[in-house]
């Protein structure tokens, strides 16, 4: 699983399609789709009651029509229920849509490196977020907010908090994280944020989640 998807000068779409059931050959009839819109599969994923097939898909070759179409030539199968979609151009790019399981258990995702430091909470909390913003720094563009938006889903991908709900806008990074895993979380995300942007951010609580706001 990609934790970051170094996207520059491309265009990625991130594809999640719900089924009504399961059947042999779903999953080569919707990788059809893509290939016959000359775009690239990076990573799929099905969820363990094989209900949802969540897609990574470089479609910076895919012609603008083809684009369009694609979400509506995947949904036409008896055994597709839904189909979410969204595209990114911005120099980085993080799943929304998934994330590590474990029997059937939101799992946090930790290099083998930092397993030695699982008895000092806080260290490893500073440590994974340093990495990361490392990684992330490289992509950001002088702190663009679409940008900074599309980052505040490692903390959901690194298994630390679920996105509860996201009001953000052009000018405003405005995402609710519930389910936090304390203390790590809080370690991470002032970490991480501190370390990508010099923007102000603000860490609000509303009961048992946390909302983060960069302006």
């Amino acid at each position: 699983m990609y934790l970051i998807v170094n996207n520059l000068g491309g265009k990625i779409g991130e594809f999640l399609v719900e089924l009504n059931f399961d059947q042999p050959g779903i999953l080569a009839a919707l990788s059809n789709v893509f290939a016959d819109s000359n775009a690239n599969i990076l990573n799929i994923a099905m969820d363990s009651g094989r209900t949802k097939i969540h897609f990574i898909v470089d479609v910076t070759t895919v012609d603008e029509q083809d684009l369009e179409e694609l979400p509506k030539r995947l949904g036409m199968f008896a055994f597709v229920k839904k189909v979410h979609h969204r595209l990114a151009s911005r120099r980085i790019f993080v799943p929304r849509w998934i994330s590590h399981v474990i029997n059937n258990e939101p799992a946090l995702a930790v290099e083998r490196d930092f397993v030695a430091k699982l008895a000092d909470l806080d260290k490893l909390a500073l440590d994974m977020a340093r990495r990361d913003a490392e990684i992330v720094k490289s992509a950001l563009q002088d702190g663009d907010i679409e940008e900074l938006h599309e980052a505040a889903y490692v903390v959901q991908l690194r298994g630390l908090a679920t996105v509860q709900e996201d009001n953000s806008t052009k000018n405003l990074v405005n995402v609710k994280y519930c389910r936090t895993v304390y203390p790590l979380f809080r370690r991470y995300i002032d970490t991480f944020i501190s370390s990508i942007s010099n923007r102000g951010y603000r860490l609000l609580d509303e009961g048992g989640c946390i909302r983060l706001q960069i302006a």
